[in-house]
């Protein structure tokens, strides 16, 4: 893909604990989860460069956010408080993608991850957005278009992929 059409990209976190002592918000991701995203974010980054990174706070996004950094190359992430997983942070999500425009991977949660696709994208997604799924979107006016989604451990689907 060349760089002067770089994708946006929603990244839902990786395989993470079930639970934690001190609650959710410290949720961290499991050994499988990390080594699974690590072999993804390779693949990733061989797909379209990457300018930089947004996350939600939570642990296990900012462990995402910093295995996709190392991945392309990246010095740093950013956490942002619109990927918090909250009411209508879909909206918020879709807000900041606008803002940040292409070239950004937003690292977030479901179910407002798969909601800001939905919304930005004006249709259902083409797939379920598992943990560790980039979503990859073109600006196209105020809305996006479908670009491709990744999911680790399969294959890049892509607007021409059958659905299914």
């Amino acid at each position: 893909m060349p760089v002067h059409a770089l994708p946006l990209m929603l990244v839902r976190h990786a395989v993470a604990e079930d639970e934690h002592a001190l609650g959710d918000e410290a949720r961290a991701l499991t050994v499988e989860g990390r080594a699974a995203f690590r072999q993804h974010a390779r693949k990733l980054a061989r797909l379209t460069p990457m300018t930089g990174i947004l996350t939600s706070p939570l642990v296990r996004a900012v462990q995402t956010a910093e295995i996709l950094a190392e991945a392309f190359g990246l010095a740093q992430v950013e956490v942002h408080q619109a990927l918090l997983p909250l009411d209508h942070a879909h909206k918020r999500i879709v807000e900041l993608a606008a803002e940040v425009g292409p070239g950004w991977a937003l690292v977030g949660h479901n179910p407002s991850l798969a909601r800001a696709g939905k919304l930005a994208l004006g249709e259902a997604l083409p797939d379920k957005l598992r943990k560790g799924t980039v979503l990859a979107m073109m600006p196209a006016g105020k809305r996006f278009t479908f670009a491709w989604m990744a999911a680790p451990g399969r294959s890049v689907l892509r607007p021409d992929s059958p659905r299914g």
